[in-house]
């Protein structure tokens, strides 16, 4: 045996041992594991630091291969990094269905049969998924895993897998929500790579799909008022914009689609990272847990975490959108006007994804902070995850190359080029003169800001002059009118103002079709007889119906994954020929 074959079986032994493990401590009851119940936590967050970091190691050795004498579970490009992201997960889900259905995951993108990978991942599914309809539709996210490729429903099906995952996305709430975002991802680039170009027709398909997740999650994080639902609309929106990265990087003819598959490598990092922090305390802060938000230290960690999920200039997203930017003209540069042309509108939709994605981090920012919290500070041992996600994205922001070389081969393609210890803290393209160094920029805008300060302090320069005007709180960011004055030449004063003649309209018009007779005269009347009452019972009768179907296939969840696997299995088969 050569030193690549000792490697290789002990990454992989030592992960599936790691595993099973995880899934022993997390699935049993406190009475059998007796002692250990009370270090459960502890036991399951270092086991889960464990099989990160050997993923990492094997990740950055390039491990690939698979045991002779057990040929069901393996390594490959994508499945180290991939396993590295899914321990940051499973170390803060914690115990419970959430803590197997990581198992789970982990397994099945260690598997090397894609039937394999289907049963684990839909199980795992099936565990988030819960009660209602999600317990019928989502399994059928791992459909496309069991066809082959090239078969013409694989793209349909894909397109309805980035839907029904990027829903899942959407519901979940706390970090798993990225449990099925980095399921769909990793099947959408496996399939993706093993198709290679795809015609117009299909490209648009999934580009559609995926813009769809993204601003559904963006006018989810945009219009909710709970905390855990808001960051997990950031997680479909960011889900949907990989997704079309991923699109442009593996199956589209643009001359600069290697730009694109950087694109998502660096966005599988520091944002994802990132967002497991968010989505934690987002969790903490609905469950009645605020208290982690309580010391200064809590809120400027919160505060770097929203940071590198945005597009400012020295953190992750940045680096993310300036690589799209980077993509896009070079995908101009090298292809035909109307494909150009069809390129340029892409990216442009994904800037303002960014952008719009940062003024949602505001305001979920400032929903966070502005929280009720406790009296009492929090321990430090409470802050301690969102110390690991913050410090954690820091380093993949500002270090970008570090990630850059472990996640290589996270998206299928032309490896890099070596990478040297300068290399370490830039974003650099194969082929391309483009490079960033974000502690460059780190140091460019401390740069402005110490002269920003300098500017205030010597020559009294106030960047930002205090309005001259100040109005009630009820009357701020409201319309007003000017009341015309009267015969006399003298402005009324409307009642509750202290001068100007100024009258809110957009209050008043509120107030007016608020009112019950405004919402009595506006109403439909509603129709009256037979045909509408028999159409209101039989609307009720089906809607029994559906509930009792739903909650059969509920209670047979792995039934129902079996049956879905071997009619996969078939119709492949058939559809193969």
């Amino acid at each position: 045996m050569g030193l690549g074959s000792i490697l290789l079986t002990c990454v992989l032994c030592g992960l599936l041992l790691v595993l099973v493990a995880l899934g022993v401590v997390a699935a049993l009851p406190d009475n059998v594991l007796r002692g250990m119940a009370f270090w459960r936590a502890e036991i399951l967050v270092a086991l889960w630091g464990l099989a990160g970091v050997t993923a990492l190691t094997g990740a950055a050795f390039r491990v690939e291969g698979e045991f002779g004498w057990f040929p069901v579970f393996g390594a490959d490009g994508p499945s180290l990094p991939m396993l590295a992201i899914l321990a940051c997960v499973g170390g803060l889900v914690g115990r419970g269905r959430a803590g197997v259905a990581c198992v789970l995951a982990c397994l099945g993108v260690l598997a090397l049969s894609p039937l394999v990978f289907g049963l684990f991942t839909g199980t795992a599914l099936v565990l988030l998924a819960g009660h209602g309809k999600r317990g019928l539709c989502l399994p059928f996210a791992v459909l496309p895993a069991c066809i082959p490729a090239d078969s013409s429903l694989s793209v349909p099906l894909l397109g309805v897998m980035v839907l029904l995952v990027g829903w899942a996305i959407a519901v979940q709430r706390g970090p798993l929500g990225v449990l099925p975002a980095c399921i769909g991802l990793f099947l959408l680039g496996r399939l993706l790579a093993e198709v290679g170009e795809l015609p117009l027709l299909s490209q648009g398909v999934l580009l559609a799909c995926g813009g769809v997740v993204a601003c559904a999650g963006l006018a989810q994080a945009m219009r909710d008022r709970q905390a855990m639902a808001l960051v997990a609309g950031l997680a479909a929106c960011w889900y949907g914009m990989l997704v079309l990265a991923l699109v442009l990087a593996l199956s589209s003819p643009l001359g600069g689609a290697d730009t694109f598959r950087t694109t998502v490598v660096l966005g599988m990092g520091a944002p994802v990272v990132a967002l497991l922090g968010m989505l934690w305390v987002a969790q903490r802060n609905d469950t009645g847990e605020g208290g982690v938000l309580q010391t200064r230290l809590a809120r400027c960690l919160l505060g770097v975490v929203l940071a590198q999920c945005s597009v400012l200039p020295p953190c992750g997203g940045f680096a993310v959108l300036w690589a799209a930017l980077a993509g896009g003209s070079y995908s101009v540069e090298a292809t035909q006007p109307v494909m150009a042309l069809l390129a340029v509108m892409l990216v442009v939709f994904f800037v303002a994804l960014g952008v719009m994605l940062s003024a949602a981090l505001v305001r979920a920012g400032l929903l966070l902070l502005s929280a009720p919290q406790e009296e009492a500070d929090a321990p430090a041992a409470m802050v301690l995850p969102l110390w690991v996600c913050a410090v954690l994205s820091s380093v993949l922001a500002f270090v970008p190359g570090t990630w850059l070389f472990v996640a290589d081969h996270l998206v299928v393609g032309p490896p890099l080029l070596p990478v040297t210890w300068q290399d370490m803290t830039t974003v650099h393209f194969a082929g391309h003169a483009a490079r960033l160094t974000p502690l460059l920029v780190l140091l460019g805008v401390a740069l402005v800001l110490l002269a920003t300060g300098l500017l205030v302090r010597v020559f009294g320069f106030m960047p930002f002059a205090p309005a001259l005007r100040q109005v009630a709180a009820w009357r701020q960011g409201a319309p007003v009118y000017e009341i015309p004055p009267d015969r006399n030449g003298a402005a009324p004063v409307a009642e509750g103002c202290s001068g100007g003649g100024l009258l809110p309209l957009w209050p008043a018009w509120r107030g007016f079709f608020t009112t019950p007779a405004a919402v009595t005269a506006l109403r439909v009347p509603g129709a009256r007889g037979i045909l509408p009452r028999r159409g209101k019972v039989f609307w009720r009768y089906a809607r029994r119906c559906l509930f009792v179907a739903i909650s059969w296939c509920e209670a047979q969840g792995m039934v129902l994954i079996l049956l879905l696997m071997g009619a996969g299995l078939l119709a492949g088969l058939f559809v193969g020929k």
